[in-house]
């Protein structure tokens, strides 16, 4: 059970939070966590929901590469939440189960194609050694421009800060969700 309930737009919240809420259900017609979390903290609520929403439906990245570029910050932050429910929209965006595969054994990245193994390495040298090498930066690069390359650090850095929230708030995984292999 969460820490803190999901706001709604009730007189149980402060005006504050229920716009949030309100912004936030006109634009995307649910209300997510970690956003919906995060209306506690008034419009930052709604701001990290048109960011997430921007990022994963307006980039220059197609909706496979979106996703697994989640899934790659989810398996780094290790959010089960944000992984079950993002493979499931990946598969559905075109990411491969292979790719999936690797990103939650840490397996390696050969058989991957080209793309998928520069995001996977771009994600585990970003989020888990904490430093880009230049043949990696310069390959995202040379792929992606540095519009993509700017796309794929804030969209795994902002499912860094949404795992940060869920984590807060010890929102989990439904019991019957994909779930990530223990590490």
């Amino acid at each position: 059970m969460p820490r803190l309930p999901i706001p709604s737009d009730t007189e149980a919240f402060p005006e504050e939070t229920r716009a949030a809420v309100r912004h936030i259900l006109k634009t995307r017609q649910s209300m997510p966590p970690p956003s919906s979390y995060l209306t506690y903290a008034g419009q930052a609520g709604a701001l990290l929901s048109d960011l997430v929403d921007h990022l994963r439906y307006h980039t220059s990245l197609t909706g496979a590469e979106t996703e697994l570029a989640i899934c790659t910050a989810a398996r780094a932050a290790n959010a089960d939440y944000i992984w079950g429910g993002h493979v499931r929209l990946g598969l559905q965006a075109g990411t491969r189960e292979e790719a999936l595969h690797a990103v939650d054994m840490y397996g390696p990245l050969d058989g991957l194609t080209a793309d998928e193994a520069l995001i996977i390495r771009f994600g585990r040298e970003l989020l888990e050694a904490k430093q880009v090498s230049d043949a990696t930066f310069h390959a995202v690069r040379a792929r992606y421009g540095e519009q993509g390359l700017m796309e794929l650090t804030a969209v795994m850095s902002v499912y860094i800060m949404n795992a940060n929230i869920l984590q807060v708030m010890d929102h989990r995984a439904a019991a019957d969700a994909r779930h990530l292999t223990p590490r």
